[in-house]
């Protein structure tokens, strides 16, 4: 079994070890993080010990921290470990299920009971939430979360360090454009533009706006 280390440890980090030990592909050998963390993992110090991780032999990361904002702290440690060299592979829990036709790209995390459809293209380092349903062709650029819960119907094409909220539904055939925040529980039925933030307020003819 090869070995991989977490980089950042909070909340979001737990559900991806826990994901890790129920694949068996890995063994986690600790993680790093600004401080230690109330965790049964080994704390190896924080990044800056990376590059002494690595050169131990250790050549699998895995990045623990959520969304954080706008995806920026994610992409910076993500370069950092190419940059140093590890590899981050996919991490997918079991329970979720995933077409033998879609593409996933690297360090990207699936969820418990999260699903997949046929043909749909997720990047690198996508977080993919527990229970939530990516449909036939959707397409989901790299950095962006789908939380929990979140359904994006068939063909919907999802941008670069997107955040589509918890019980979030996107229908058929929607763009969200880079780095657009949609708030949780709202349904999009439009294309979203970039640098924006999006939540549903009920007005009173029915159905919902979407300020900035």
């Amino acid at each position: 079994m090869e070995e991989i280390v977490l980089v950042g440890f909070g909340g979001h980090a737990k559900s991806v070890a826990d994901s890790i030990e129920r694949e068996g592909k890995y063994n986690i050998i600790g993680y790093t993080d600004l401080q230690k963390a109330d965790s049964r993992y080994s704390y190896l110090g924080t990044d800056d010990e990376l590059q002494a991780v690595f050169d131990s032999g250790i050549k699998n990361a895995a990045i623990g921290l959520g969304y954080m904002g706008k995806g920026v702290v994610r992409q910076q440690i993500y370069a950092k470990l190419k940059d140093i060299g590890f590899s981050l592979p996919v991490i997918a829990d079991p329970s979720s299920i995933i077409s033998t036709t879609a593409v996933i790209g690297e360090g990207t995390f699936v969820g418990k009971g999260a699903i997949v459809n046929a043909e749909a293209n997720i990047g690198k380092m996508v977080i993919i939430n527990t229970k939530a349903l990516v449909e036939h062709e959707c397409v989901v650029d790299d950095f962006s979360h789908v939380a929990v819960g979140t359904v994006l119907c068939g063909q919907v094409k999802v941008g670069k360090a997107v955040f589509i909220g918890a019980n979030a539904t996107v229908i058929q055939g929607v763009s969200v454009s880079q780095n657009a925040i949609i708030g949780a529980n709202c349904t999009v039925l439009r294309d979203l533009e970039d640098n924006r933030k999006y939540y549903g307020v009920k007005n009173p003819r029915g159905g919902y706006s979407y300020p900035s």
